[in-house]
């Protein structure tokens, strides 16, 4: 159920409206970053996963929900791997591909307060997101399958979740242009690839969802550059690099049936 709520909110009622928008021509549509479509968008996993846990285990289980979803635990290695790690695939990502690929200068020559105010407003598109995708249903599926099957199945609906907003002119500024397939194709492996790291997090830090959110707005702030460019390319191989590294290295403690949370709530 909480999967078919999430594309209702995310899918059905922007695409309803704008159907109605281009039958009608009584009002506009927008899609851009922010808009009220792309917010919903953006928020549809988080308000299918409070409607779900209202539905069920009525106002108290809310409370409880959403102080799981701010509850900071300390696991020190795990943040440092955050706060580091994160970053220093990004610049590898950078560094790799700036005598290649003209979308680093392109970067590097924005105001910062521009990056600052993207970096800002981004917190509220994927992050928010996160307190369904991750806070619900990871723990929910992990009740049933292991923790690496768990997140290639959630990698995969993240992606097709996606796709409407790979399109030109809506809020992905870095959707793919010309041939697309190629792009959309790789797009697909690097974001089940990533599905496999907050995983990882969310069990080795005992279900801290500041922790994963962290990480995944670190991965998801605003590029420069497109999904057929060079520096896409690397962030991809990087992804899946790390993807297959912590499969091999940790999977019997944080990807197997042993070491998983699966408590929605406390």
């Amino acid at each position: 159920a909480f999967f078919l709520i999430t594309f209702a909110l995310s899918w059905g009622i922007p695409g309803l409206l704008l159907l109605l928008s281009t039958l009608t021509d009584l009002f506009e549509v927008s899609l851009q970053r922010l808009s009220p479509l792309s917010c919903l968008f953006f928020w549809g996993p988080a308000l299918s996963a409070a409607l779900m846990v209202g539905l069920t285990q009525g106002g108290r289980g809310l409370k409880s929900f959403a102080r799981r979803l701010v509850a900071v635990r300390f696991a020190w290695r795990w943040w440092l791997a955050v706060l580091v790690g994160a970053p220093l695939l990004k610049l590898l990502a950078f560094g790799i591909a700036q005598d290649t690929d003209q979308s680093w200068t392109l970067f590097t020559t924005l105001p910062s307060d521009i990056l600052v105010s993207a970096a800002v407003l981004s917190a509220l598109e994927v992050p928010v997101s996160e307190f369904g995708w991750r806070g619900f249903a990871l723990p929910l599926l992990q009740r049933h399958v292991n923790g690496l099957v768990a997140s290639i199945f959630l990698g995969i609906l993240w992606s097709v979740w996606y796709l409407p907003w790979l399109l030109p002119g809506t809020v992905m500024n870095w959707a793919p242009a010309g041939d697309s397939l190629p792009s959309i194709v790789r797009f697909f492996a690097g974001s089940i690839a990533l599905s496999i790291t907050p995983t990882v997090l969310y069990n080795g830090a005992r279900g801290s969802m500041p922790l994963v959110i962290l990480f995944l707005w670190i991965s998801s702030l605003p590029r420069a550059w497109g999904l057929d460019t060079a520096i896409s390319y690397i962030d991809t191989v990087i992804a899946l690099t790390t993807a297959v590294v912590l499969i091999f290295v940790v999977r019997r403690r944080y990807l197997w049936h042993a070491g998983l949370v699966a408590d929605v709530t406390p």
